[in-house]
């Protein structure tokens, strides 16, 4: 299957597994290399369940930490890949981000500064109530 093929299909069963999310009124959080098309159908979900959508794009500005991260990684999924430097090279090369309002956060800025961040920006209190 050609991969633009994939990424249709993985997109529609994304789609369809965070709606059945949003319909028992559950949040959720889609973690993927978005594009534009599906990025439309998802505002449109989150209008639908009356859900609120944020795009937030992780970053890493240093290459070679990048490099080591990745190439040292292991996900340790059951049947699953590991990725590549030459295939994180390669998406990197063909990544276009969305233009709309997001918040950009860099991997190599400590983890509690870009928790912050992601906490501010989709409206999670900092202090939470008893």
């Amino acid at each position: 299957m050609p991969v633009e093929r994939q990424r249709l299909v993985g997109w529609s069963l994304l789609s369809r597994l965070a709606e059945q999310e949003l319909r028992h009124g559950r949040s959720l959080v889609l973690d993927l290399v978005a594009r534009e098309p599906p990025r439309q159908e998802w505002v449109a979900l989150a209008d639908r369940y009356s859900a609120q959508f944020r795009v937030i794009e992780c970053t890493c500005r240093d290459v070679e930490v990048l490099r080591r991260r990745v190439e040292h990684r292991c996900r340790d999924i059951p049947d699953w890949y590991e990725l590549t430097w030459s295939q994180v090279e390669r998406s990197r090369s063909n990544y276009v981000a969305l233009e709309e309002p997001k918040l950009v956060v860099d991997a190599v800025n400590p983890l509690k500064q870009n928790l912050a961040l992601v906490r501010e920006y989709v409206g999670i209190s900092l202090v939470q109530s008893p």
